[in-house]
């Protein structure tokens, strides 16, 4: 156990611009790992190693003994470095001893508690990814198939999976033109951050990191609440970030899998919202059918009017459009398109001739109320480069 290279360096570079001295840290073979002097690095001390092997409380190094000393030394205190009663390395600092010592002191005071903070640190990331492991599992993989299990392992980490909750997904709008840079997962580290100083608030809650996304587990609340949490991200984040959060909010399933499953399609279709934030329980079909990419929707709308050239389609649809307004009233569609009941009638036959669908009957309207839609949004679109 000992520090990193470069936060040794860290260490005696800052300590040695007080004290105006020459510093360098040792690790547990003798070997200098960092100095003010950075020419040693990688020398071997001699003194450091007689401190280790003997386990010294500390040695002083006159002047005449670092002349004699191979490969040489310098003057100066050197001290253990000490971690649960085992000398782990060693800090000598350049100098007179009474000149020094006190500040030799203070080094190595300062790299102990350095080194007891690194392993809280370390056991603390170790924590993390446990719970993040189990979260994994319970949340999106494979835990639901054994269910005892996955309790057991929740109560040894003191999380309580029987418990309602509610899954809200949230991330920056336009995650995926972020993720590739340095400064692009520098900016989405402090919005996950920042979203974290306002859950971290909520008891109970926890979060799981997953594909530049958080993935918030909170307790039970309705859908109001949640909003009202939705929007102070949402606020915060375009305060802090001058950024749009994306949100998307389950549909108070019971069942973990199940309700990320929801949180995470209202995510996905939030992307074509105003404003960012969809609730699974409010969505309709129109919400749902933006998940489908304009080409398939060109495809869809090819297959079934393929008889139809692009420019025959439009009077078609303002047929289907009446037919469906009416309610399926021949008189009310009829009047709507100002043409006689029976042109209609003969209208309707010929559409089911080219297609193979009858919009009269119940099971096969739907196909022309979702070309329909279709059409409506390509034409929105205009992007008719992808028409057939």
């Amino acid at each position: 156990m000992f520090l990193a290279a470069r936060q040794a360096q860290d260490i005696v570079e800052e300590i040695g611009a007080i004290v105006k001295q020459n510093i360098n840290m040792m690790d547990e073979q003798g070997v200098i790992i960092a100095s003010t002097d950075k020419n040693r690095v990688g020398s071997f001390h001699e003194a450091a190693k007689r401190i280790i092997d003997e386990e010294l409380s500390e040695l002083y190094v006159t002047a005449e003994a670092a002349k004699k000393a191979v490969p040489p030394m310098r003057a100066g205190i050197n001290l253990p470095i000490e971690y649960q009663h085992h000398i782990v390395g060693v800090i000598g600092v350049t100098g007179d001893y009474e000149q020094v010592i006190g500040f030799g002191q203070i080094v190595k005071k300062m790299t102990e508690i350095l080194i007891r903070e690194r392993e809280r640190e370390d056991e603390k990331r170790l924590d993390l990814r446990v719970i993040s492991r189990f979260l994994e599992d319970w949340v999106l993989g494979a835990g639901i198939l054994r269910p005892t299990l996955l309790e057991e392992r929740g109560r040894q980490l003191g999380i309580d999976i029987t418990r309602p909750r509610r899954v809200m997904v949230v991330s920056m709008d336009d995650v995926e033109d972020y993720i590739d840079s340095l400064p692009g997962q520098e900016l989405i580290e402090n919005i996950e951050n920042a979203v974290l100083e306002i859950i971290h608030r909520i008891p109970a809650a926890l979060v799981l990191r997953n594909a530049a996304r958080q993935i918030l587990l909170l307790p039970e609340e309705d859908d109001d609440k949640l909003m009202a949490l939705a929007k102070e991200l949402r606020k915060m984040v375009h305060e802090r970030f001058g950024q749009s959060l994306r949100v998307g909010i389950d549909g108070l399933s019971r069942n973990m899998h199940e309700a990320y499953g929801q949180a995470d399609r209202a995510w996905r279709i939030a992307a074509n919202k105003e404003d960012k934030i969809v609730l699974f329980s409010r969505l309709d079909l129109g919400m749902f059918l933006q998940e489908i990419s304009t080409q398939t929707k060109f495809d869809y709308l090819h297959k079934i009017f393929h008889a139809y050239t692009v420019e025959e389609r439009k009077p078609v649809m303002e047929v289907l459009r009446a037919y469906f307004e009416a309610d399926g009233s021949l008189t009310k569609a009829s009047e709507m398109l100002f043409i006689h009941k029976n042109t209609l009638q003969y209208k309707l036959h010929r559409i089911a001739q080219l297609t193979g669908y009858d919009i009269r009957k119940p099971r096969e309207a739907a196909v022309f109320a979702m070309a329909l839609m279709f059409f409506d949004e390509t034409q929105r679109g205009k992007d008719v480069g992808i028409e057939k």
